[in-house]
Parts: structure tokens; sequence; C-alpha cells
């Protein structure tokens, strides 16, 4: 009789592990399951919010490029610095911009005047209605504007402007013969 206990109690014990195993195994399956779906769902949330930022970054781009096609846009100066190695200086002021539009440029900008020291800041504050050598070219990351002008002064001023289309962003150039080449970094925005 002890036998059959032992025995019965053995077969109840060994059906429990395997059972024990089986719910287990299930549960390891079902875990599994749950994190290939998580992992799928979170690939493909990935690859949407990829596919709406292109498309977002597109959009962006081709606006852009049609204010600049519309010569209808303000280069806004964040920073500037003389050139070749000036002081860094950031512009807080919202007014300082370089306006293009269809018939004019709107010119109002710090600029540091002097070749040698002593520099000294100026305000170029001009509407330009018309300049010389006006080019628009498109290039692989967006377009380069260049015109230069008199500014109403004795020393002709050639003006690059380098357009990021994906960004907005942009760095305009301002060299002259009679004062070092001053730098600008910033962004394009519409004219409204």
């Amino acid at each position: 009789m002890k036998t059959r206990f032992w025995i019965t109690l053995i077969v109840i014990a060994t059906a429990l592990s395997a059972i024990s195993l089986w719910v287990d195994a299930q549960q390891e399956d079902s875990r599994q399951q749950r994190r290939e779906q998580r992992q799928q769902m979170s690939a493909e949330r990935r690859a949407e919010r990829i596919k709406r930022r292109e498309e977002r970054i597109a959009a962006y781009t081709r606006h852009i490029d049609s204010i600049v096609l519309a010569h209808s846009f303000i280069f806004n100066p964040t920073s500037m610095q003389r050139q070749p190695a000036g002081q860094f200086i950031t512009l807080n002021n919202p007014s300082f911009e370089v306006a293009y539009h269809t018939d004019y440029i709107d010119v109002h900008i710090p600029f540091i005047k002097g070749v040698t020291p002593p520099y000294y800041p100026v305000v170029f504050n001009y509407i330009l209605p018309s300049v010389s050598n006006y080019t628009t070219i498109q290039n692989t990351g967006g377009w380069t504007i260049t015109f230069s002008s008199w500014l109403y002064g004795g020393s002709d001023y050639i003006f690059t402007l380098d357009i990021y289309s994906a960004s907005g962003s942009a760095v305009l150039t301002i060299k002259s013969l009679a004062d070092n080449t001053v730098t600008y970094s910033g962004y394009i925005s519409q004219i409204y």
C-alpha cells in the first residue's frame, strides 16, 4: 500500500511537473508573441514617422524653393561675424533683415566697417531698386543668390546668400574691397 501511495504520488508529481512545464512553455510562447507584436508595431510606427517626416521635409523644401523662385522672401539674421576671425555676435533685433522682392531689395542689417582696427559698427538701411549681377543658382542643397550694389557709397558690396532648402537656414556673406567680409547666419521666411 505504501508503494502504491508513493507511485501515485510520483505519477501526480510528474504530471504536475509536466503540466507546469507545458504552462510555462505556453506563457513563454505568449510572451514571445506579444514581444514580436510590440516590435512589429514599433517598427510600423517608426516607418510611419519616418515617412511623415520625409513628407514634411519635402513639402518644406518645395515651399522654400517656391518663395526663392518668386523672389519673395526675407533673410532673417540671427548672428554675425567679421571675417576672418572676428567676434561672434548674436543678433536679437527682429527688424534686421534683407528682404528680396520682385522689383527691389530692402537691406536693413548691421555691418562692421573697416579693414584694420579700429572697426566700427554701422547699420545698412537701404532700399535698392536695382542691383548688379543678380543671379539665382540652384545647387544640390538649395540655392545661391548673388548680387552687388554700391549701397549709395563709394565701394561695391557683393552679397552672397546660400540657402539650404530642407532646413530653411541660410548664410549671407557681404564682401567689399573697402571693408572686411562679414558673414551672417540665419533663416529664410516668406514675405506676407
